[in-house]
C-alpha cells in the first residue's frame, strides 16, 4: 500500500528519560482478590511425550537422525508446520497483508538450506518434528523433535561466546526456540523466558556484527515484542532491563507496527513504577508521562487511519464459537473484521498500549483522590469523577481487544492468528478478573482453550494464571 511510505510523517520527542517523572503501574490489573488458577499439565519440562499413546505404525516410514535430518524429510516436515502456521488467503483474497512481510516467521521458508544455516536448520527441524508429532499423536516423531531441540540449544549456547558469530543465523534460531516453547510448553514460562534472555545476550555481545537489512529489522521487531510482553508480565521496564533497545531498532517511517511497538515499550516504564510514586508532585509528573504516551498513541492512530480511504475494520456478528460464559447471551456478540492481518496486529498492540495507559491513569487518580480527601473534599469528589472516566477507558480498550479475537481465530488464519492473541488477551483477562468482570474473564478463558486447541501450548499456562505467578516463571502446577 503506497500510503504506508508516508506513514512516518511525525515529530516525535523522546520521553521517559527525565528522572523527575516517576511513571507508575496499574494495581488495577491485579485487583483485590487472587485469580483462580486452572489446572495445568505437569509433564516433564523438556520431553513431554511420556503420556502420549499412539499407533506405532504412523512413523514407520520416517527415519530421522537425532542431528542430521534427511533434507527431503526435513523439508516435508517444515512444509507441514509452515502450512499450519502461516495464514492462507481465503477465496476471493489475493493477499492478507498490506505489506509483503511483517512477521519474520513468514520469511523462514526462504532461509532454509542457506549458507551458514546449520544452527537454524537444526532448530527448525526440531520445531517441525515436535509440531507434526504432536499434531498427529506420533510419540516417536515428537521424541526426535525433543532431541533435536536439546542439541540445538547446546549448539546455541556454545556459539554465543565466540567471535565472528553468524548473528542473523543465531537470532533466527532463537526465534524458533521461542516459538517451540510457545507451541510445546505446558508447564510454565521459564523456557520461553530463558530464550528471550539468550537473544538479549547475543545482541549485547554481537550487535555491531548484525547486518542492517530487512531480515534483521524483522528479527529485532520480533525480539522486541518478546521483551515487551515479558516486561509487562513481570511489571518491569523493558528499557531498563535491556537499555540497548533504545538504539537497536530505530523506528521505521514506512511501517505502522514499529512506532506502536515503540510506544508499547515506553508503556513498560509505566508498569515498572507502580509503587515508586510517593508525593503529590510525583503523581503529577507521572500523569504527565501517561498523557504524553496517550497523545503519541492517538496521533499514531490518526495517521494510521489515513493510509486507506476505507475503514480499517468493521463490526460483524461473531461466529467464532468462543464459550458464552454462564449467561444466556454472548459476552461479545459482535467482532471486528480488519482489512488485513498487519492492520489487525497493529490495532491489537494499540489497544493493549491504551489499556496500560488508562489503567495507570486510573490508579494515579485514585491515589490523588486519597491524598486530597482529608484536605480538599470537593477536589476529591471531582477527582473521583475523573477516576471513573479513566476506568471506563480501560474497560473499553480491554473490550476492544476481545472484539478483535474473532478475526484472528478464523480457520484461514491458522496458528499465527492465535499467536497474535496470547499477550493482548492475557492483559484483558487480568484486567477483567482484577475488577470483577467475571463473565468477561470466563470468556477470555474460553479464548485460551481455543488457542490451546490450535496448537499453542502456552495458552494452557496463561489460562487462569495470575501475573504474580508469571513473575516466578512457573505455574502453581508446574513440576519442581
Amino acid at each position: 500500500m503506497e500510503r504506508l511510505r508516508n506513514f512516518g510523517d511525525r515529530s516525535h520527542i523522546p520521553i521517559g528519560s527525565d528522572p523527575r517523572f516517576a511513571p507508575a503501574t496499574p494495581a488495577i490489573f491485579n485487583g483485590p482478590s487472587a485469580p483462580v488458577v486452572s489446572e495445568v499439565a505437569t509433564t516433564a519440562k523438556v520431553d513431554n511425550t511420556k503420556n502420549i499413546i499412539v499407533p506405532q505404525k504412523q512413523c514407520e516410514d520416517i527415519q530421522i537422525g537425532v542431528v542430521n535430518v534427511n533434507s527431503q524429510i526435513r523439508s516435508q516436515l517444515f512444509s507441514l508446520f509452515i502450512d499450519s502456521y502461516i495464514p492462507s488467503p481465503p477465496v476471493g483474497h489475493i493477499n492478507l497483508r498490506c505489506q509483503q512481510v511483517t512477521n519474520v516467521i513468514e520469511d523462514f521458508p526462504s532461509l532454509m538450506d542457506g549458507k551458514n544455516s546449520q544452527l537454524f536448520d537444526r532448530a527448525i527441524s526440531a520445531l517441525a518434528a515436535a509440531f507434526v508429532g504432536k499434531k498427529f499423536n506420533d510419540s516417536r516423531l515428537t521424541h526426535h523433535g525433543v532431541k533435536l531441540y536439546n542439541h540445538a540449544i547446546q549448539a546455541f549456547a556454545a556459539l554465543i561466546p565466540r567471535t565472528g558469530l553468524p548473528v542473523q543465523e543465531v537470532l533466527c534460531a532463537n526465534v524458533v526456540f521461542q516459538l517451540y516453547e510457545v507451541i510445546n510448553c505446558t508447564y510454565g514460562f521459564a523456557g520461553w523466558m530463558a530464550h528471550m534472555q539468550g537473544a538479549n545476550a547475543v545482541l549485547a555481545r554481537h550487535e555491531k556484527s548484525l547486518k542492517r537489512d530487512q531480515l534483521s529489522t524483522m528479527l529485532l521487531r520480533q525480539l522486541k515484542l518478546s521483551n515487551i510482553f515479558h516486561a509487562i508480565g513481570k511489571s518491569q521496564s523493558a528499557i531498563s532491563s535491556f537499555p540497548m533497545w533504545k538504539i537497536l531498532s530505530p523506528p521505521r517511517v514506512d511501517d505502522p507496527l514499529d512506532e506502536i511497538i515503540d510506544i508499547l515499550m515506553e508503556c513498560t516504564v509505566l508498569v515498572e513504577k507502580a509503587g515508586s510514586v510517593q508525593t503529590t508532585q510525583d503523581l503529577i509528573n507521572a500523569q504527565n508521562l501517561c498523557h504524553e504516551l496517550e497523545w503519541q498513541a492517538h496521533s499514531w492512530h490518526t495517521r494510521l487511519k489515513g493510509i486507506s480511504e476505507c475503514p480499517l475494520y468493521s463490526l460483524v456478528p461473531d461466529d467464532s464459537g468462543i464459550s458464552r460464559s454462564k449467561t444466556r447471551n454472548a459476552v461479545f456478540p459482535e467482532r471486528y473484521e480488519f482489512i488485513s492481518v498487519d492492520m489487525a496486529e497493529a490495532y491489537m498492540l494499540y489497544w493493549a498500549a491504551l489499556l496500560v495507559i488508562s489503567s495507570v491513569l486510573y490508579e494515579f487518580e485514585r491515589r490523588m483522590a486519597s491524598h486530597q480527601e482529608d484536605s480538599i473534599p470537593h477536589a476529591a469528589a471531582e477527582s473521583r469523577s475523573e477516576t471513573t472516566l479513566f476506568f471506563h477507558d480501560a474497560l473499553f480498550y480491554a473490550d476492544q481487544i476481545c472484539r478483535g479475537v474473532g478475526y484472528f481465530i478464523q480457520p484461514y488464519m491458522h496458528i499465527l492468528g492465535g499467536h497474535n492473541l496470547l499477550f493482548p488477551v492475557a492483559m484483558s483477562s487480568q484486567f477483567f478478573h482484577g475488577n470483577g468482570f467475571y463473565d468477561r474473564y470466563d470468556w477470555c478463558q474460553g479464548v485460551f482453550a481455543t488457542l490451546e486447541s490450535m496448537g499453542l501450548g502456552l495458552a494452557s499456562v496463561l489460562q487462569g494464571t495470575p501475573w504474580l505467578t508469571y513473575k516466578s516463571g512457573e505455574t502453581e502446577n508446574s513440576p519442581s
